[in-house]
């Protein structure tokens, strides 16, 4: 059964744009479904046909499957962004028909286009804050003077020096988290001061990252073209305090306002 896939919700500046992508093979999820534009009242929704059948559970728990398709997804939304401010929309959303679709821009017209006004020269930067936990341990303890004192009075004894060093052990546990935390909170401050909005994210295991470092902060910040250099100053300014006690911050974008979408009540 054809259903209607849409890709994101975008201005009529980017019809031209998708009618060129339009030509190529590789511009929607796959190499055959076309790659059509619906625009109502001045919204444009860039879509595809597809078959709703091949959205099967089976698929969408394979990795190869969603993965590949995911990833033209994203790269066409990528695309749009270079030509008008995109609303994004999730990998695989489906809508029975045109009218179906054509229903829901309707009834949130108002917001999708105050949602785009919004975004007119903006875009999502993400910032991840890593942390290099044997690198950190060794700073917070040498500057702690707690911990300094009760590493200086530790016995020689085996036994009982194996026992006092389990207590500045646990002591170091709760100074690090301490000093995270502190340093996260202060670096989303100081980044947030310049952005239009910012989010926090979910963290992200290492094999998800892709890095042997301990993920610490996930942020996501809406910024404006106009600040970006302020911005970059800022978190460079962070990456460079912070790299003594191991922190690592990175820089990725920019990207579709993915974590600042308004709630269209869409389902996929």
């Amino acid at each position: 059964m054809s259903s209607i896939y849409l890709y994101c919700l975008s201005g009529p500046a980017c019809v031209a744009v998708v009618k060129q992508l339009a030509e190529q093979k590789e511009a929607g999820i796959d190499d055959i479904s076309p790659l059509l534009t619906l625009e109502i009242g001045g919204i444009v929704a860039v879509i595809g046909e597809v078959d709703a059948g091949e959205f099967n559970e089976q698929n969408l728990q394979s990795m190869e499957w969603v993965g590949q398709r995911a990833y033209r997804h994203a790269a066409l939304v990528e695309k749009i962004m270079g030509s008008s401010s995109v609303l994004p929309v999730r990998f695989g959303t489906l809508f029975e028909s045109t009218e179906s679709l054509t229903r829901l821009l309707t009834r949130h017209s108002e917001r999708i286009t105050e949602f785009l006004e919004k975004l007119r020269g903006k875009a999502e930067w993400s910032v991840k804050a890593y942390l290099d936990e044997e690198r950190a341990r060794s700073s917070v303890s040498a500057e702690d003077p707690a911990i300094q004192a009760r590493i200086a009075s530790m016995s020689s004894a085996p036994g009982a020096r194996y026992m006092q060093q389990k207590q500045v052990d646990v002591m170091l546990d709760a100074a690090l988290r301490v000093w995270v935390a502190d340093q996260v909170r202060h670096m989303g401050e100081a980044l947030a001061a310049d952005a239009v909005d910012s989010a926090e994210l979910r963290l992200l295991s290492s094999e998800q990252s892709g890095r042997p470092e301990r993920m610490v902060s996930n942020g996501a910040f809406l910024l404006a073209d106009s600040v970006l250099p302020a911005f970059r100053e800022t978190l460079f300014a962070l990456h460079a305090a912070g790299r003594e006690g191991g922190l690592t911050l990175e820089l990725k974008g920019p990207w579709p306002a993915y974590n600042f979408c308004p709630d269209l009540g869409v389902e996929n």
